[in-house]
């Protein structure tokens, strides 16, 4: 049987990472991350890794010179292998989501939004260097967009994240089931959340 890639998406704070690394924890999966892997990469272009501003900057210079490139290396950084399991933290547009299902076949591939209010995003967010500056700036920047419009309507399922972190966690489980994961994962699963 094939296996499948669970896509997060959600705007800033609505705690995708968070979410992708516990479910990583719990289902023993892969994860990829399109935010550590835009890290690295300024990182390595000798830029500031902390600054959301040339994260999302070259993000969207990557989506538009070869998205297919960008995802297939965003993906393929965990040792993702077509036909296997994989959470991939950090869809920001349509086009990725469906590049990201091309790539991923014969695995199956579902998107998971992640909701969350302003402010409720803005708490978050808040907590970290410069957080509340930085949050108004990053919410208006062009790779934001699709966040708030498309991306929620192509969803599989839109999960509230504003509970704490072990239910939405088991929200996502349960979704999981119904896109019919087997059971015996999802027990095994929750077991390790406890």
């Amino acid at each position: 049987m094939a296996g499948i890639v669970v896509c997060f998406a959600g705007q800033i704070g609505s705690g995708k990472t968070s979410v992708s690394r516990r479910l990583e924890e719990a289902l023993a999966w892969s994860r990829a991350g399109f935010g550590e892997y835009l890290r690295a990469e300024v990182s390595r272009r000798g830029g500031d890794p902390e600054s959301r501003e040339q994260l999302q900057n070259l993000g969207q210079m990557l989506v538009d010179e070869n998205p297919s490139r960008f995802c297939s290396s965003v993906m393929t950084s965990s040792g993702f292998e077509p036909g296997g399991y994989l959470l991939l933290d950090g869809i920001r547009h349509v086009s990725i989501q469906r590049i990201a299902a091309e790539l991923a076949r014969p695995s199956e591939t579902r998107l998971i939004y992640l909701a969350a209010s302003e402010d409720g995003r803005l708490k978050r967010v808040a907590s970290r260097a410069d957080g509340a500056r930085d949050f108004v700036r990053a919410s208006t920047h062009r790779v934001e967009t699709e966040l708030r419009t498309s991306l929620p309507e192509i969803a599989d399922i839109v999960i509230d994240s504003t509970a704490p972190l072990d239910e939405v966690v088991n929200e996502c489980l349960s979704a999981l089931a119904s896109f019919g994961l087997r059971p015996e994962i999802i027990v095994t699963a929750r077991g390790r959340l406890l």
